[in-house]
């Protein structure tokens, strides 16, 4: 593999709002082997659990709610690693089975690039937290939009699909239906609300 150029990975970041199908294609021409490709993934998956524990640390966050989860590293690096994989297989599967043409390498590669992205995203939004907090929460939002715009439009591309907007929206519906069925998970298993029982209750 050459030696990485950050310069023109970073102007390709910005030029992937423009133009993200153009950015799709000079991603996917990418050649390396896949056992480097799970290597660069889980390079900066480590980097973005740095970010997310360092951030933690900076700012004051409610130990009861999410700071004792990203306090602990481990924890962290495990659900971002297994969001990534699920990820990959996802764009990989549903797309093949929709009539799609891309690979798992391409998938490989639409992952790694919208964690690259989200990356300098995540290192802007820690910067400007100790200078601009407002700025901070903007720029929190754009990561969120930009997470669905690259994704729709890699996926497009990917597996030669014409409309993202179509691709969105069948983001949108798979997003609905693990989050009933894992819903449905949870209740089955026992995990939920606790009801205390009223005065008159025994």
């Amino acid at each position: 593999m050459k030696d990485i150029d950050w310069g023109y990975l970073f102007g390709m970041a910005l030029q992937s709002v423009p133009e993200p199908r153009k950015v799709a294609r000079d991603v996917f021409a990418f050649s390396a082997p896949r056992s480097a490709l799970w290597m660069l993934l889980g390079l900066i998956l480590v980097a973005m659990t740095c970010l997310a524990v360092i951030s933690t640390m900076l700012f004051a966050v409610d130990a009861e709610a999410m700071g004792a989860v990203f306090a602990d590293p481990l924890f962290t690096g495990a659900v971002q690693a297994a969001s990534a994989v699920g990820t990959a297989a996802a764009i990989y599967w549903i797309g093949r089975a929709a009539g799609g043409i891309g690979s798992f390498d391409q998938a490989l590669l639409t992952v790694i690039w919208l964690h690259f992205v989200l990356l300098n995203l995540q290192l802007g939004i820690l910067v400007l937290g100790l200078f601009a907090p407002g700025l901070a929460l903007l720029l929190t939002v754009m990561s969120f939009v930009m997470t669905f715009w690259l994704l729709s439009h890699f996926v497009a591309e990917m597996h030669g699909f014409s409309s993202a907007g179509v691709v969105f929206v069948g983001i949108l519906m798979v997003l609905l239906v693990m989050a009933v069925a894992l819903s449905l998970i949870f209740a089955l298993l026992g995990f939920g609300v606790a009801v205390e029982p009223g005065p008159g209750g025994a």
